[in-house]
Parts: structure tokens; C-alpha cells; sequence
């Protein structure tokens, strides 16, 4: 084996495939010798000199790719590759021999091994072979990132076609519910407790048409009106409403920094993305607890934290609606904006409030940011961004 030459250097890849090989050979001389040359090349390396020990290194640490001599003392390096791959069957391997002949290579092939290298060999000729390798490895990586992203299209259809037949029966029962308050309204136009109840119900009925609609266009460009309101005096009302809706078990609190906090928003959807996280948060604590609603301003520089990645630097309002539940394991964490995901049993949520809640912030230049762990409850952070001039009036929302 050659020295490595100036022109050899390794493939660079994604950070999605590390740059690890397993070494199978029998001569420990030669493995540490190949060892060394590959981590002077940015590997990591693991060595092995017979079978068992290559099944307990790859069930000890993954590794992409496997170097294995055909002739291993006693035993056949060919079954070690199929005892390999059975193991991994993603494992890439490459066979490795100085006794070359048609039926070997062909024996190696049909065991699954991907390439077969000569000894001696040149290091441009063993680096290329890895080159190969890992195109290999990312290649089918993106292969099936996209079949789960056109899969998730394909359940994002097939959602807003069993929904569309939902939804009119929906919106029926809601022109019921409508009719009648309306009604009511005028009955008890003397009361004023009364009358703000009816009021409540009558946008919550308004806001399920909306939600509904928007169901049903989930994933397309928002098409709905953006409204200038003040945050500060949006967001009382509905705690308000949320207070009497969550049940006594969940204990309400507001705080709120002084002065007005004017944000544009698509209409009807800030009362609807913040029922949603309500809910969310509500059955994080099955045993009950605590929801505080914070609102304040931040100002966020070029370096902006993890979970602003991707706001421009400005000035923001902050709504941050943080619990004391159960909170969420990194891997829940990692995926709770895709569509559809949920740790919700059948039939207790659809995996949709949360990234529809991100769509409609980022339609108006803002982000979601979410920091949880395992006992520690969950913080889900609004940012939406300041604008110059407060509204004259309040919109409902």
C-alpha cells in the first residue's frame, strides 16, 4: 500500500454520513497500517481481526463502510460479509485480497459485497473506491428522503380529500349552532355577563369555519387577509376564553411587558394557533398544572439563537406559552413540526396544530421556536415581527 498522495483527498459529504469504516483483516500489521493512512484522511476507523469481533464492533458503533479480507486465518471473510450485512444491510462492503480470481469476485458479489480491491494496492486507488462508497451511502440517503417527502404529500392528499366530505357536515352542524346563538344574542341583550358568553361562543363558532377552511388547504400558500393588531390587547380576551374552556384542573396566568405590541397577522388565525398549543399544553398535564402566557419584545441580532434560525435581525414580539408538563424527548422534539407526527393515541390529534401554526408565522416573517425536555415542560415561543406604527383599532382575531 502507497503512500497518499497531494491529489487524493477524500469526497467531501453531508454531515448526514459519517465519514466511519470497519477494518476486517486478519494481518494486524496491515490493519494498523490501513488504520493509520485512513484516519491521516479524516475517517473514523475501527479495527477487527476476525468475524465475531467485526459483529460486536458493528453492534457496539455504527460504521458506513467495511473493509474485509477475503482470507481471515481460519475463517472466510465472504461470510463475514453476509453476517455483516445481515446484521447492518445498509453496511457497504468492500472486499479486499490478494488471491484474485473470477469465482471469488463473483462469490463476494453475490454475498453483497458493493466493491472489490486488490492487494497491493495504490492509496488513489483505495480512496477512490471509498469515494464511490460514500456517493453510494448518499445517494440512497436522499433516495429516501425523497420517498418520505413524497409519501407525506401523498397523506397530506389523501387527508384534504377525507376531510372535504367531513368538513360540510361540520360546517352544517356549525350554521345549527350559529343560528341559535344568534338568536340567544338577542334574548339576552339585557345581561351583560350573558351577552359576553354568547359573544365568546359566537367566535369560536366563527373561528371552527376558519379552521376548517384552513384544513382543507393545508400545505398550500395562505391566502387569507393580513390584519394589524395589538398583541396586548388581543391577548387578554382570549385567556379569557380559555380559562373557562381548559377546566379547572389548568391553572391560567398572562404576563405582559407594558406599552402596545403591534404585529400583523393572517386574520382569525392567532386565536386558533393559540387554542391549539392551549390544548397541546392541557394534555402535557394530565394530572393538571400550569399554563403561563408570557408576551414581551426582543431584539434579535445577526447571530440569532437555534431557535430563531432564520429571522431576519429586528425587533420582535415574543408570545411564549410555556407549561409544567411532561415535556419532550429530543427525538419528539426534532419532529414535532412535521406534518401529521403525533404522540397522540389514535384518535386524540392529527399531528397538524403545531405546523399550522409555523405556516402562518412564516407567511408573515415569523418563526416557532420550541425548547422542552423530558420533565421539564415545554416553552412554545411566537415571534412575530414588530411593526412601526400600532393599529387605531382592535381586530378580531
Amino acid at each position: 500500500m502507497n503512500a497518499p498522495g497531494s491529489d487524493s483527498a477524500a469526497m467531501p459529504l453531508s454531515p448526514a454520513v459519517e465519514r466511519s469504516i470497519l477494518i476486517v483483516d486478519d494481518d494486524a500489521d496491515f490493519a494498523a497500517s490501513l488504520a493509520g493512512l485512513l484516519v491521516l484522511e479524516g475517517y473514523r476507523v475501527v479495527e477487527a481481526h476476525d468475524g465475531d469481533t467485526a459483529l460486536a464492533c458493528l453492534a457496539r458503533e455504527p460504521v458506513a463502510v467495511a473493509l474485509v479480507d477475503v482470507r481471515l486465518g481460519t475463517g472466510d471473510g465472504i461470510d463475514v460479509v453476509r453476517r455483516l450485512r445481515k446484521s447492518d444491510p445498509d453496511l457497504v462492503c468492500v472486499m479486499i485480497t490478494a488471491y484474485a480470481s473470477v469465482e471469488t469476485a463473483v462469490e463476494a458479489l453475490q454475498a453483497g459485497a458493493y466493491d472489490y480491491l486488490m492487494k497491493p494496492f495504490h492509496s488513489e486507488d483505495l480512496l477512490a473506491t471509498l469515494n464511490r462508497c460514500f456517493e453510494r451511502i448518499q445517494l440512497l440517503r436522499d433516495k429516501a428522503r425523497s420517498a418520505e417527502r413524497l409519501g407525506q404529500a401523498q397523506r397530506m392528499q389523501a387527508m384534504g380529500q377525507l376531510t372535504s366530505g367531513i368538513a360540510h357536515d361540520f360546517n352544517n352542524v356549525l350554521a345549527v349552532l350559529l343560528s341559535n346563538l344568534r338568536l340567544l344574542e338577542e334574548r339576552v341583550s339585557s345581561d351583560e355577563d350573558l351577552t359576553d358568553l354568547v359573544s365568546d361562543a359566537l367566535a369560536a363558532v366563527s373561528n371552527g369555519t376558519d379552521l376548517t377552511t384552513r384544513l382543507l388547504r393545508f400545505g398550500q400558500p395562505p391566502e387569507e387577509s393580513v390584519v394589524r393588531v395589538d398583541l396586548s390587547r388581543e391577548l387578554p380576551g382570549i385567556v379569557r376564553v380559555l380559562e373557562r374552556t381548559l377546566g379547572e384542573r389548568i391553572d391560567i396566568r398572562l404576563e405582559m411587558e407594558d406599552g402596545p405590541f403591534p404585529a400583523e397577522i393572517l386574520h382569525g388565525q392567532l386565536e386558533t394557533g393559540l387554542l391549539n398549543l392551549a390544548f397541546n399544553a392541557r394534555d402535557a398535564m394530565p394530572e393538571g398544572g400550569t399554563i403561563v402566557f408570557r408576551l414581551e419584545r426582543r431584539h434579535l441580532g445577526r447571530h440569532a439563537e437555534t431557535a430563531t434560525a432564520g429571522l431576519m435581525p429586528g425587533d420582535y414580539c415574543v408570545l411564549s406559552i410555556r407549561d409544567t408538563g411532561e415535556g419532550m424527548t429530543p427525538a419528539v422534539r426534532m419532529r414535532a413540526l412535521d406534518p401529521l407526527f403525533t404522540t397522540k393515541p389514535a384518535g386524540a390529534g392529527c399531528g397538524l396544530g403545531l405546523p399550522m401554526v409555523d405556516n402562518f408565522l412564516r407567511h408573515v416573517g415569523g418563526r416557532l421556536g420550541i425548547d422542552s425536555a423530558p420533565g421539564a415542560g415545554t416553552t412554545v415561543s411566537l415571534y412575530l415581527p414588530l411593526v412601526s406604527t400600532p393599529p387605531s383599532g382592535g381586530a378580531k382575531t
